[in-house]
């Protein structure tokens, strides 16, 4: 694209937003919306328009979104910045602190290649997409899902060439980049630390319906729907790139375990970033029903997730490792610069504005409006049919705009859409936030997509997504629905 091109491009992108935001505002408001539903509406254009033409970076648009409720005089600025105090946003900050100790201590890299060195694999294409397939997923649950892809791509590069696999030629290798990227997507379904969007979609549900999903109720239904979902892609793997290679894989077992032998004994910092994010784990998933049985009002405040993951990140800076032989003073796990290293703020500011998007179409009523557009629009259709056409919409946006913009304003509405037709409200939001996070066929649908892309060097290329792609999500629609049916009210009675 030549500069003038680019510039006039950055000049209408630029334009687009306050000019669409204006021309709502001089707009008769819609029947059943009003002239302060209209207001919230009209911002949330001139935000969304910014968020899709990425004039600016996402989180930049975030912060600028304070301001523009200001302008168009929805919400004062004061009251938007105690978004920034949003106990997800807080989870979050915690769990990328706990990632960051895997991350540089290593244990994820060794983690991937003892799954990959297993001898159950030897010699078996098949199997070995199972396990790469399944150990990029499951890592995913608590990694955030970029580093996870780009880790994954070069393993299968590496065993591409390890084994003199040519780039184009090498079906199994082919298979194995592309699901790097789609893995590591699905694999953010089994928890709520599993991606920003699933801290989003809990705090959207929260202010659209007044429900706080608890980590061990997300998990309850996420890690089912994660492990079927992964499961299909290997299945729909298997048919569109069928592995034939049995003696490639014998090769590639051999290079993963010279890689794994190379990377020595475990190290004590690997040893205290398993203990940390097992009593994580740990506290998450027990910590506040365990509270409740005893009765400990204070130890249920304490074990709340976002107050587990800020102290056992805050663990990390006290965790004692060894002595300086020269200095004689103690190494701790982590070190305070390392600890903000390990925090991508730019995702807890986008995170942050997401949520406040979705508060803004709440209190502006924008969401019971579209909702009750859509049902004119639906009709009398069954409702697990509305159900399933709600989870493909919500996925096929998200293939072409930021899925963080689509859960908040796609939650709201889903809410309306759900109590209107006796669904679960709870169960269908969760389940629609589940498949809005699964960007995987374009590289814009998502950043570990676009990864894995780049990063396969020539072993696998954008068309492998497209279909694939399209097949995983229309077996991951139906796996959602499935799931939500036979486990959302055991999981959520209090919303039948």
């Amino acid at each position: 694209m030549n500069r003038k091109l680019y510039r006039n491009r950055q000049i209408v992108s630029f334009l687009l937003g306050p000019l669409l935001c204006w021309v709502m505002l001089q707009c008769p408001p819609p029947e059943g919306l009003g002239h302060t539903g209209m207001k919230h509406l009209a911002a949330a254009a001139w935000i969304l328009a910014w968020w899709v033409t990425e004039l600016f970076p996402l989180a930049a648009v975030s912060l600028l979104s304070i301001p523009i409720y200001g302008i168009v005089d929805v919400m004062p600025p004061v009251r938007a910045y105690a978004i920034f105090g949003n106990s997800n946003l807080m989870l979050m900050v915690g769990a990328m602190i706990i990632l960051g100790a895997w991350k540089r201590s290593g244990l994820i890299t060794r983690y991937a290649y003892w799954v990959l060195s297993l001898p159950w694999i030897k010699g078996r294409p098949r199997r070995l997409m199972l396990v790469f397939a399944f150990a990029t997923g499951l890592v995913s649950t608590i990694v955030p899902n970029i580093p996870v892809a780009i880790l994954f791509v070069s393993l299968a590069v590496a065993m591409g060439r390890g084994i003199n696999a040519e780039p184009g030629r090498s079906n199994t290798i082919r298979g194995l980049c592309v699901m790097s990227g789609v893995g590591a997507a699905l694999g953010g379904a089994g928890t709520p630390i599993g991606g920003a969007p699933n801290l989003v979609v809990i705090g959207v549900i929260a202010s659209s319906l007044d429900y706080h999903v608890s980590f061990a109720e997300w998990t309850a239904l996420g890690m089912p729907i994660c492990l079927l979902m992964l499961l299909a892609m290997v299945i729909l793997a298997c048919l569109f790139f069928p592995p034939r290679e049995e003696g490639l894989v014998s090769g590639s077992g051999e290079y993963v375990r010279r890689k794994l032998d190379e990377l020595g004994p475990i190290t004590p910092f690997e040893h205290a970033s398993m203990m940390v994010m097992f009593l994580a784990m740990l506290l998450w998933a027990g910590g506040q029903p365990a509270a409740g049985f005893l009765d400990w009002e204070a130890g249920i405040r304490l074990f709340a997730p976002p107050s587990v993951a800020l102290l056992m990140g805050c663990s990390l800076l006290f965790l004692p490792l060894q002595r300086d032989a020269q200095s004689g003073n103690i190494k701790f796990a982590m070190s305070w610069k390392e600890c903000v290293a390990a925090v991508d703020w730019s995702i807890i500011i986008f995170m942050a504005g997401a949520i406040l998007f979705g508060e803004s179409l709440v209190a502006g009523g924008v969401d019971k409006w579209l909702g009750n557009v859509l049902i004119h629009a639906i009709g009398d259709m069954p409702p697990l049919l509305v159900w399933l056409a709600i989870m493909v919409i919500g996925a096929m946006l998200s293939q072409v705009i930021v899925n963080l913009a689509v859960v908040g304003l796609f939650i709201p509405v889903t809410a309306t859409l759900a109590a209107h037709y006796g669904l679960n409200p709870v169960t269908v939001c969760l389940t629609v936030g589940i498949l809005c996070n699964v960007g995987i066929m374009f590289s814009v649908s998502s950043v570990p997509v676009a990864a894995a892309m780049l990063g396969s060097e020539g072993y696998s290329s954008p068309r492998d997504y497209v279909l694939y792609g399209l097949a995983v999500l229309a077996a991951s629609s139906l796996i959602a629905l499935g799931c939500g049916v036979l486990l959302g009210d055991l999981v959520f009675p209090m919303r039948n």
